[in-house]
């Protein structure tokens, strides 16, 4: 009875990009391309490139974090999915696409959850 007086606090709940960058956050080292990838569910995506990966912040207050991806045009969707499964909504995207229609190689895709990135 004495324990419905004084209900203990949930601890915070991590959901969108804070729930991904947790298991890719370590002490400031880069994950591996592997690591990004398969945190992604991206490893089907043939060509697919990580050019860059920042992650800046200390959990677990809040983790930002600037990627560039080099995606065929063929694994953009497959991309683009595994973002927005995250349902956070302070992901941004710059998508460039490269080459000249109606032949398109692939896309360039710059992911942040910062304004301004």
């Amino acid at each position: 009875m004495e324990d419905n007086l004084n209900p203990q606090p949930l601890p915070p709940r991590q959901r969108g990009s804070q729930k991904l960058l947790l298991g890719l956050a370590r002490n400031g080292e880069m994950p591996s391309a592997v690591e990004i990838t398969e945190a992604l569910g991206l490893r089907s995506v043939e060509g697919l490139l990580v050019q860059n990966w920042l992650t800046r912040g200390i959990p677990p207050v809040y983790l930002e974090f600037d990627a560039t991806f080099q995606v065929p045009i063929e694994g953009l969707n497959q991309l683009m999915n595994s973002f927005l499964q995250l349902n956070d909504s302070s992901i941004l995207f710059n998508v460039h696409i490269r080459g000249i229609p109606p032949v398109v190689d692939f896309a360039t895709v710059k992911v942040s959850n910062t304004p301004g990135a």
